[in-house]
């Protein structure tokens, strides 16, 4: 089974060293690397250059700077039977490959596998509402168990669904939620989903101060993605309430930066879910 990592990347080097180092420690080294590289100078070539020896790495230039038209670039260079969108700040511990290898090997249904998060130091992620067991991925866990860059697809039915919406995530107006968007498009196709909640990859989590400033994005992205594809009336109140329950319980705390946040993400969400969604994919 060949995994095909596509690794959109704008800005960031230190990083994508160790993701690339990381990616060097996996049991099984039956992959490829995509680097879709949004820079506009060469600043990645000596770190692809450090690898060349030791990962089969294809590096292509966009000059687009999408997150998920970079991700869909790479996916059409891609080889693999399983392809994945690692971000070009996570790293992978060693058995991540191996275990998903493993899922789909033993279970031909799945059509998808999502995992949760772990910060650098080891503790969980503070970023989603992780699970702490496994379970199916359907309408409501899709909310809870799902990240983009812990996302493996079978590359036939990524093909299928049309990857990415081009149009919401990284460097769009919708700054979230592609990932449940794909998702939901191929539940939609009776393709069967699974969170394995011991599947974690390495991320940092972001200061609140830099999440004030994109919750707007963020939550406009999460309540168009609810819009386009049908969410019941139960999940969209769910998701408007949480946050300005997250507004009360931070203004009794004087705690006015997270509140704030709470408020950006309220409004964000209802502005996205009031924005006309155009027909396709």
């Amino acid at each position: 089974m060949l995994f095909s990592l596509v690794v959109p990347t704008l800005g960031r080097v230190e990083e994508l060293h160790a993701l690339l180092l990381s990616l060097t420690k996996q049991d099984i080294q039956s992959f490829e690397v995509i680097i879709v590289d949004q820079n506009d100078d060469d600043r990645l070539l000596p770190v692809i250059a450090t690898f060349g020896d030791r990962l089969t790495i294809r590096h292509i230039r966009s000059p687009v700077r999408r997150c998920n038209h970079a991700r869909n670039l790479g996916a059409r260079h891609a080889t693999g039977d399983i392809i994945t969108f690692p971000d070009d700040d996570c790293e992978y511990p060693p058995d991540v490959l191996s275990q998903v290898e493993a899922r789909f090997r033993t279970q031909p249904e799945l059509g998808f596998l999502t995992g949760s998060v772990i910060l650098p130091g080891g503790q969980a992620g503070r970023s989603g509402r992780w699970l702490a067991h496994d379970s199916a991925i359907d309408g409501q866990t899709v909310w809870t168990c799902l990240i983009e860059f812990n996302l493996f697809i079978r590359r036939s039915i990524f093909d299928a669904v049309g990857g990415f919406d081009e149009a919401i995530g990284p460097g769009t107006p919708f700054g979230s939620g592609e990932g449940q968007d794909l998702a939901l498009r191929m539940l939609a196709r009776k393709v069967t989903g699974f969170y394995a909640y011991t599947l974690k990859i390495i991320h940092p989590d972001k200061p609140v101060v830099l999440n004030v400033a994109r919750a707007f994005l963020y939550g406009r992205g999460v309540g168009r993605v609810m819009r386009k594809n049908g969410c019941d009336r139960e999940t969209v109140a769910r998701f408007l309430v949480r946050p300005i329950g997250g507004v009360a319980v931070h203004l009794a705390k004087f705690d006015m930066l997270v509140a704030r946040y709470y408020l950006m993400t309220f409004l964000g969400r209802l502005a996205g879910y009031g924005n006309a969604v155009p027909s396709g994919r």
